[in-house]
């Protein structure tokens, strides 16, 4: 047994270094059993590569592990599981034709004779999705499920065995409220049973909300760690970038309401075609940004898909700068001036292991064509015009997407679009996985463009964010609108009581400049 004052788990010296980059320098972690311990840092600080040396994923180049006491040196990921250290990773992987069973037993399947025993994995998957109120069937795919499952599934994976030291990489960064408080709760139950949980995270709220401990890492080094009580809010961030950050939502006021650019009236998506939404109806203005709010499987995603082109909808009427419109595919879209940033970047955004250059021209490429050629100057050009807009951190155009940020990679998705003629902008969680700093370029993008005449439609599952950034907020609750809420009347609970509450005849209130 350990004592209060003893570790679990001690990192003393670690470094790592990749060609050209030094990712870790001589990085000391202390982490004691039954806490939770924060580890803070923007894009590119080494949190990731620091957890991935302590799951075995990579070996460190210099430094040691102290684990239970004793020396610890994993060859590998699954040397690491069987010595009770697991990993909740960002960037997930499932495999999409299998079942969430298999998924979640995947390599570790309970076995009869020589064979799976289905009938017991199961019944097991049944038993933990219930214990974890996840509301899945242990037998659906996962291609079924949406990102949001995808990241509960991840959660239910490294509960199943017997950790005694779980990492979560940014685990609530595409789930509910509702199911962040379902994930809190069963962190509390582990750290009460001697758990201790290493939890990389970029929302200040969950830091101090869940936090025991604070490491907050930068450019690769230690900058500060001790108990949450020797920290702030403002002192994490400060140590994050090295600088000071006025505002993390710069929004300003709209000052006017600008004429109506898109209308949506009875838009419906029939159970033919998934049935995700019913009896849509809303304006949107030029000059303001529209938050559509929600729990997860409220209809968000889907209704913008289906605005985009990528989705049928089976009756309702779209109108956009006055002229009615059936958008049939995103092509169209992209002809009326809509754009969409999708809330995966990687899978939806980007084409991540080709250059920044050919990323910037996908969506435009008749834009440089001529005479059968294509002008690589011309996308130079506009891809140096991006630069400088978005202050894109990039030396090279022509190196790979993947070696970018999280935050540079979301601005490199808006550059595609704005090589273009962009009148209306749909962003589906903007700010998903990047750090503080890029959160608040990214924000203040956002402003700069609806002040330019721009509408910016942007869904959130962040509610600070929604609060942060919207005019006004549409929030919906299973497939419908349930109210439309002004800027003087929009608070967290305000939104949380129409997201989670079925609410007859919504009244929309009038914007407040």
């Amino acid at each position: 047994m350990f004592q209060e004052n003893q570790y679990l788990l001690e990192m003393r010296g670690v470094s790592k270094s990749f060609p050209g980059v030094l990712a870790l320098s001589a990085v000391n972690l202390n982490v004691r059993p039954g806490k939770v311990h924060v580890i803070c840092g923007e894009n590119g600080a080494g949190k990731s590569t620091l957890m991935k040396v302590l799951n075995g994923t990579y070996a460190a180049d210099s430094g040691e592990i102290i684990y239970h006491g004793r020396n610890f040196k994993p060859k590998d990921t699954q040397d690491a599981i069987r010595m009770g250290i697991a990993m909740i990773y960002q960037e997930l992987n499932p495999v999409l034709d299998m079942t969430v069973g298999e998924n979640i037993w995947l390599g570790w399947e309970p076995k009869k004779r020589l064979f799976v025993d289905f009938r017991k994995m199961y019944t097991d998957t049944a038993l933990l999705l219930e214990s974890l109120n996840i509301p899945y069937n242990s037998r659906q795919t996962m291609r079924s499920l949406s990102i949001a499952g995808h990241q509960l599934i991840e959660i239910a994976k490294a509960i199943r065995g017997d950790a005694r030291v779980i990492i979560m990489d940014e685990p609530t960064s595409a789930i509910s409220d509702t199911e962040v408080a379902v994930l809190f709760g069963q962190i509390e139950l582990l750290t009460a049973k001697g758990v201790a949980i290493l939890y990389i995270t970029h929302k200040m709220d969950e830091i101090f909300r869940i936090a025991d401990d604070i490491t907050v890492l930068r450019d690769g080094a230690l900058v500060e760690t001790g108990p949450k009580e020797n920290f702030t809010p403002e002192k994490v961030v400060t140590l994050m970038v090295g600088r000071e950050i006025k505002t993390i939502f710069p929004k300003n006021e709209i000052s006017f309401v600008g004429n109506v650019v898109m209308e949506v009236r009875g838009l419906t998506q029939e159970p033919a075609q998934g049935g995700h939404f019913r009896d849509i109806n809303f304006d949107l203005h030029a000059g303001e940004i529209l938050g559509f709010a929600g729990l997860v499987g409220a209809g968000r995603t889907e209704l913008m898909r289906t605005i985009f082109g990528l989705d049928p909808y089976t009756k309702g009427a779209i109108t956009v700068n006055g002229k009615p419109v059936h958008i049939k595919n995103p092509s169209e879209a992209i002809k009326l001036g809509i754009a969409m940033v999708s809330e995966d970047r990687k899978l939806y955004g980007l084409v991540v292991n080709r250059s920044a250059h050919e990323n910037i021209s996908l969506v435009n490429i008749k834009k440089y064509i001529r005479k059968g050629f294509v002008r690589n100057k011309a996308i130079d050009e506009d891809a140096a015009a991006m630069k400088k807009l978005l202050d894109i951190r990039i030396t090279d155009f022509k190196a790979a997407a993947n070696t970018l940020s999280g935050g540079n990679q979301q601005k490199l998705v808006l550059a595609k679009w704005l090589v273009g003629s962009v009148k209306i902008l749909i962003m589906d969680e903007p700010t998903r996985g990047i750090d503080v700093g890029a959160k608040a370029e990214i924000h203040k993008l956002m402003d700069k463009f609806v002040h330019e005449g721009m509408a910016i439609i942007m869904i959130s599952s962040e509610l600070p964010e929604i609060v942060g950034m919207s005019d006004r907020v549409v929030v919906m609750h299973e497939g419908r609108i349930n109210g439309v809420l002004s800027r003087a009347g929009l608070t967290q609970e305000a939104i949380m009581k129409l997201a989670t509450k079925s609410v007859p005849h919504p009244v929309e209130e009038e914007v407040v400049a």
